[in-house]
């Protein structure tokens, strides 16, 4: 078994362009958090335990960032969405900077941008996180 460094992974955001997308520009630290919700399979016979049964799953990504502006098509494109509370398409390539988006996705979704705290901390550099809800179900979902 190889291990993977997850430098290569990055987020991306699609332009204006229908099926064009943006690297967002600074990136950190980017996860990927896949639960399932739990449905009450708890019947009198099972107490005094609880049990559960898996449901539907609760996707989140967050991607932490130094703000690397002007990124008009990344960054600010992102905050626009933002602030009008629309949907966009996000994908997560394994390619790195240079991901091609044929062969490397490993996710693709329209997502909710669902907080965008900026950071603008005294001797330090500006930085932002992006969280990310699923607003429909993946197109992709290849990440391992």
């Amino acid at each position: 078994m190889s291990q993977k460094l997850g430098n290569s992974y990055r987020l991306w955001i699609e332009s204006g362009t229908p099926g064009t997308y943006n690297l967002v520009a600074g990136q950190q630290s980017l996860s990927y958090d896949r639960k399932s919700n739990t449905i009450d399979s708890s019947t009198k016979d099972n107490a005094p335990y609880g049990t559960t049964a898996p449901g539907l799953f609760d996707v989140s990504i967050k991607l932490d960032g130094i703000a690397d502006l002007p990124d008009a098509n990344g960054f600010t494109l992102a905050e626009t969405n933002f602030k009008s509370q629309t949907s966009k398409k996000f994908q997560i390539r394994k390619g790195g900077a240079s991901g091609n988006g044929t062969t490397d996705v490993v996710f693709e979704a329209l997502c909710n941008i669902l907080s965008f705290p900026i950071s603008y901390g005294q001797n330090d550099m500006v930085k932002y996180s992006l969280e990310l809800g699923l607003a429909t179900a993946p197109v992709t979902d290849a990440l391992a």
